[in-house]
């Protein structure tokens, strides 16, 4: 009797934790859709002490395999941080681009500190407001060609393509971005890649061709040419050089 009253109670507490922690995640995904960063940041650390408790068995799903269990979590967070992103504005390319990098991230890491590390930048990245596209009729073609390429750098939109999609022609496009900026538009894009390549390879354990395709490089050798026009040092040297940080 007094076995069966304590599992009882088990049961209802544990219950309760499900649906107290059910209420805590839908109001961090509304966080992370409005990019509230108070909130956001609150959420952090409420889901990191969740995962450190583990009063809901979390790391216990796969039994002997904690490691596998984290990576099963934060992969179905990755999918509802990317819903709850794209719903607050987003784009869609986007969207599916940082889900894949971290998709990525996450199965290629074998340390659960790691793991951490990457669910943090994962929520930050989010519920960045900064890189959701806002439409604006009165952006200049340089602005318009800058909101393009923060969404879809990893493409390789030709000129002919961006021009269409802002309704300039191809060598107005190109003259007004190079006076402007003073670089062309695919050194601009290249820039945008090397800087989330340099992202990836501080914060994880990805191999240097797979970091060249998630970030647009369609090989290893032309990634690193390009970096190292860059950066000055090839991005083995630059992770060495993080590693040491």
């Amino acid at each position: 009797m007094g076995k069966s009253l304590e599992s009882g109670h088990r049961d209802y507490t544990k219950n309760q934790l499900i649906k107290q922690s059910h209420a805590l995640r839908e109001g961090f995904l509304y966080a992370i859709q409005t990019g509230n960063k108070a909130k956001v940041d609150e959420g952090k650390l409420l889901v990191n002490q969740i995962l450190k408790d583990d009063s809901l068995d979390i790391l216990k799903r796969i039994p002997g395999n904690t490691l596998r269990s984290v990576k099963n979590f934060l992969l179905s967070h990755n999918t509802l941080y990317s819903y709850s992103a794209e719903k607050g504005g987003l784009s869609a390319a986007q969207a599916h681009y940082i889900s894949e990098k971290y998709a990525i991230m996450i199965e290629h890491t074998n340390s659960i500190s790691l793991l951490e590390h990457i669910h943090t930048n994962m929520i930050d990245e989010y519920s960045d407001m900064s890189i959701r596209f806002k439409e604006n009729e009165n952006a200049t073609i340089v602005e318009k060609v800058e909101n393009y390429i923060e969404t879809d750098f990893a493409e390789d939109a030709t000129i002919e393509v961006i021009a269409q999609k802002i309704h300039v022609h191809p060598s107005h496009l190109m003259r007004t971005f190079k006076k402007e900026k003073g670089i062309t538009i695919s050194r601009f894009r290249n820039q945008k890649r090397i800087k989330e390549a340099k992202e990836l390879l501080k914060h994880s354990n990805l191999s240097m061709t797979d970091i060249a395709l998630i970030v647009g490089f369609n090989n290893s050798q032309y990634f690193s040419r390009i970096f190292k026009d860059e950066e000055g040092i090839t991005p083995k040297e630059f992770k060495q050089h993080s590693s040491l940080i």
